[in-house]
């Protein structure tokens, strides 16, 4: 396999696959590259192709490379928050991302074995490895993080053709997440039920995201008609001014102070409420906007 930079001005590949993809997949899309070349998106755009060395021979340069095909994954694989190595055929560590090195340090130096990733459970990884090498399907095993007891890693042996690739998630964080995320919806749930408040998420352009019943019956609206309803349609007419700058700067990632305003029920009525923007940031970027909506005494 060979990793070639996209030409400009071609035309849009037929197959493309995101990074994080190729990765948890890489031997089915290897064996898609060996037939077509297949774009690697990173951020949404293309940033490289895979493709076959048969295939790479039709090119203009006759497939030749100035470095190992192994080389060119590592623009993919440091792209990747998850901690990744490349092990060989005999189970030792070919290449390790930046995320891996910044876990392992110089535990994960070219030609070094597994067993000292995890002093507890070197040697269960170290025996996955060989049975992913000797012919066994995808294995996951689960070892303790030296230096953090109580935490853990989930780790994916994934077979290739000559070696096999480890891909490292941190199963602690994975269920302190899932415990914050049930914190946060039992807090919501709370809020709602008083019938006094609600919560709605807003997209950058503006449409209510999977609008919730609480909403719904704030605004004595059936649930159906509120999806993919533009909230400022939502904002009783003198107000909107008012209400567009304020959802504007939190979409732009600026918290604002509370703004007074009416929205319309399904009957045309107004109902006086207090609203408050808050940005929901991804990866540090802004990718909607949560609503906070609560009823004003009259």
């Amino acid at each position: 396999m060979l990793m070639i930079d996209p030409a400009p001005g071609r035309d849009a590949p037929r197959l493309h696959v995101t990074a994080s993809t190729l990765v948890r997949h890489f031997g089915e899309w290897q064996e898609r590259a060996a037939r077509a070349p297949v774009y690697v998106l990173h951020h949404g755009r293309p940033r490289l192709i895979l493709v076959g060395v048969e295939l790479a021979a039709t090119l203009g340069d006759g497939g030749r490379s100035d470095q190992p095909a192994a080389a060119l994954l590592d623009p993919i694989l440091d792209a990747l928050d998850l901690p990744l190595l490349l092990l060989d055929g005999e189970g030792l560590i070919a290449r390790a991302n930046t995320a891996a090195r910044a876990r392992f340090g110089d535990r994960v130096t070219a030609s070094a074995g597994v067993m000292a990733l995890s002093q507890r459970d070197g040697g269960t990884l170290a025996a996955a490895v060989r049975r992913v090498l000797d012919g066994a399907a995808r294995e996951r095993v689960t070892v303790a993080v030296d230096r953090a007891p109580g935490r853990a890693l989930g780790v994916t042996v994934e077979p290739l053709p000559e070696g096999c690739l480890l891909r490292f998630e941190d199963e602690t964080a994975a269920m302190e997440t899932q415990a914050a995320v049930a914190a946060r919806d039992s807090i919501i749930a709370a809020v709602e039920t008083t019938g006094l408040a609600a919560l709605a998420r807003i997209s950058l352009r503006g449409f209510l995201v999977a609008p919730r019943p609480a909403l719904a019956e704030l605004l004595e609206t059936p649930l159906p008609l509120l999806a993919a309803t533009r909230f400022l349609d939502l904002v009783a007419t003198t107000d909107r001014p008012l209400v567009c700058q304020s959802l504007e700067r939190a979409s732009g990632g600026e918290t604002d102070e509370v703004v007074k305003a009416a929205l319309l029920t399904n009957d045309g009525e107004e109902l006086d409420v207090a609203l408050s923007f808050w940005p929901i940031r991804v990866n540090g970027r802004v990718d909607e906007v949560v609503a906070a909506v609560v009823r004003r005494s009259a």
